[in-house]
């Protein structure tokens, strides 16, 4: 179980407040729903005056476990003295928001405009007491008006975005009212959403005027953060807070030119529940971006790249796409030699054999305090003890580790730090590990003619009646389509026959790529029309379609490590499990473990799987990619399925990534280079 941190805004809300009523002041209800559970309200936001597009203080925190289908719904009121009025709702699936770009997602709301919901795991820091004061503000009233009206500030805090790209807001204070030198009320913000931890985060705090239409007046800004507001922390010696010193005070500034707009300083700056007042981060973060996108938008989508699909040709393996000009057949020779991996006997280490454990005589009594023993000269022969290594008695403990000889002795009362914990599936979704879904069915005669009741692939008339093979799809692939950045899924077949040749990797439907489950279903059920051109076949093989995946996997990492980011792809196979040869294929799945790749095989009808079993226990370098998952065993659990699902594949995502040296969030190392 883990928690996550939801925020959300909203923009082009529907006005409800009435005409000659002015603007609606909104706020959201926020419930979490799980798999057969009602709803629960986790909280509310706060008012925010005067706005159709508001953008919401109020954090969430919610527990959270992977693998289980998990919802929360938004439901946005007008605060009104007659009853609040709704004015639109969404509801979101927390695992698609992790798995977005900028784990940001937005819906159209019932009722107009768009709610926008961020989620970011959450780990608890501690918290900022802090309270500022403004000096000297500048007015912003207008030209002759500021001696007679002062404004009502109040300031926001942002931080810097995890991209580094923008900034998003996470505190806001009351104004004060009427007056350029405001002492804002103390505030106590949680660390883990002030600055996800970092000490050193840019923050960018911003100073307004309070307009009661909702158009509030920019009255400069400075950036810092948690360390340097500590550091800036000042009190006079009399405790007035009108004697502040101004010697650690910020400088507002505004515009191009960089206006002075006044002074703050920090009356107090206290960190509460963590053991350390400020925590050095190496290195030094880098400048803030200099343009400023509004801290609220969502990040703009890069158009997902298309892997055109071209004939098979095994070497390669890139994907039929029928139909197409019948080449000479081919078909790929079996290895000569199979290597099947055997795990490693037992290792029993056996002492070195030059080393000597000397025993202790009778007449031998080594004293503590002495260097080396020394005889004393007595009427009776001590004899020493045989050449070799002298046995180490330790001097009485007054508490501190031995030192070994060479070290400073300083260094005898370190304490150890222990290592950070693994990172987990979620820091690597989140640092913007992109997520691919590639689906395979088996189209091998085996599974029975689809026009007779009974067989796997039938469907009474195609209508809504859903086949073996369908339910499976959608039950298994929801699971993983929901991880899926960009929602375009390759799908293939294999075991077909086209004019009369054998496929065992081809494209199914007119596109190389198709839209979410829903697409996949499409295609796969025109593949039963006579416009396909398929039909059915033997022998049955998955080891073209694993090379097809694992090409594909790799030239989806290629293009992400130019986006410096990362990503890791799930191949869905769906079959009846009758395959041709397992050590075939227990030979291509060894071979294409060294792609950020995984394979989640799904055994469908009440064959033997004891060969499917056999593949899933295949392993390279301590790392499995193979999982096999009996549907007719798991299908009336969808719990079981999900998590069974993705318990395997995110400790093998973890797996590869770590083997590899690749930490979340983090660039592709240069030097991991794929070859095709």
């Amino acid at each position: 179980m883990s928690k996550v941190q939801v925020s959300l805004y909203a923009r082009n809300l529907p006005n409800v407040a009435g005409l000659f009523k002015g603007t609606s002041d909104p706020y959201a209800i926020v419930k979490k729903l799980t798999q057969g559970g009602s709803p629960v309200e986790i909280g509310r936001t706060e008012v925010v005056k005067n706005t159709l597009s508001p953008t919401w203080t109020k954090r969430f925190i919610v527990d959270y476990e992977l693998g289980h289908t998990t919802f929360l719904s938004f439901a946005v009121y007008d605060k009104t003295d007659k009853g609040d009025k709704p004015m639109g709702s969404a509801m979101f699936n927390i695992a698609n928001v992790l798995a977005a770009k900028g784990n940001t997602k937005g819906k159209h709301a019932k009722g107009g405009g768009t709610i926008f919901v961020k989620i970011q795991k959450y780990e608890e820091k501690g918290t900022l007491r802090l309270q500022l004061k403004g000096i000297e503000l500048k007015s912003t009233e207008g030209l002759g008006l500021g001696i007679l009206v002062k404004p009502d500030p109040y300031f926001e805090l942002h931080r810097l975005t995890i991209d580094r790209k923008g900034w998003d807001l996470v505190h806001r204070s009351p104004p004060v009212r009427n007056t350029l030198d405001p002492v804002w009320a103390e505030a106590v913000i949680d660390l883990g959403t002030l600055c996800r931890g970092d000490m050193n985060l840019p923050l960018r705090i911003k100073v307004f005027d309070h307009e009661k239409n909702g158009k509030h007046v920019d009255m400069g800004e400075f950036q810092s953060s948690v360390n340097g507001l500590l550091a800036s922390k000042n009190f006079s010696a009399t405790q007035d807070i009108n004697q502040a010193d101004l010697a650690s005070a910020f400088t507002l500034r505004i515009g191009k030119n960089k206006k002075e707009m006044g002074q703050v300083v920090v009356l107090r700056a206290d960190l509460i529940g963590m053991e350390t007042v400020a925590r050095s981060q190496d290195p030094a973060p880098s400048e803030p971006p200099k343009q400023d996108p509004a801290p609220s938008e969502p990040p703009k989508q890069d158009p997902a790249p298309t892997i055109a699909a071209a004939p098979i040709v095994p070497e390669v393996a890139v994907a039929y796409t029928p139909p197409a000009p019948a080449p000479a057949p081919h078909s790929p020779q079996p290895p000569t030699a199979y290597y099947a991996p055997q795990p490693p006997a037992p290792h029993s280490p056996q002492p070195p054999t030059a080393y000597y454990a000397p025993q202790p005589t009778a007449a031998y009594s080594p004293q503590p305090t002495a260097a080396y023993y020394a005889p004393q000269p007595t009427t009776t022969y001590s004899p020493q003890p045989p050449a070799g290594p002298p046995s180490y008695t330790p001097p009485p403990s007054d508490g501190a580790p031995f030192v070994p000889p060479g070290v400073a002795a300083a260094n005898a009362h370190q304490h150890y730090t222990p290592p950070p914990p693994p990172p987990t599936f979620e820091a690597y979704i989140e640092g913007g590990c992109l997520f691919n879904l590639a689906v395979a069915i088996d189209f091998s005669a085996s599974n029975g003619d689809p026009r007779q009741m009974g067989n796997l692939h039938y469907a009474s008339s195609w209508g809504d009646d859903k086949n073996e093979y369908e339910r499976a799809l959608h039950d298994v692939g929801s699971v993983l389509a929901k991880h899926d950045t960009e929602q375009r899924h390759p799908f293939w077949g294999f075991s077909g026959k086209f004019q009369g040749q054998i496929r065992q990797s081809f494209q199914c439907g007119p596109n190389a790529e198709v839209q979410g489950i829903d697409g996949i279903q499409s295609a796969y059920r025109s593949m039963f029309t006579s416009r396909s051109g398929m039909s059915m076949s033997e022998p049955t093989t998955i080891t073209d379609v694993i090379k097809t995946a694992a090409h594909y996997a790799k030239k989806k990492s290629e293009q992400a490590r130019y986006e410096k980011c990362l990503s890791y792809t799930v191949l869905m196979i769906i079959t009846d499990g009758k395959l041709e040869d397992f050590t075939k294929e227990g030979r291509t799945i060894y071979d294409a473990n060294d792609a950020p790749m995984s394979i989640v095989a799904v055994g469908v009808g009440s064959a033997d799987f004891t060969g499917m079993r056999y593949l899933d226990d295949i392993e390279r370098n301590g790392r499995k990619m193979f999982n096999f998952l009996p549907y007719d065993v798991l299908k009336s659990n969808p719990r079981m399925i999900e998590k069974v699902t993705m318990e395997k594949v995110s400790e093998q995502l973890v797996q590869y990534f770590t083997s590899h040296g690749i930490k979340p969030g983090k660039k592709v190392a240069k030097d991991i280079v794929f070859s095709f």
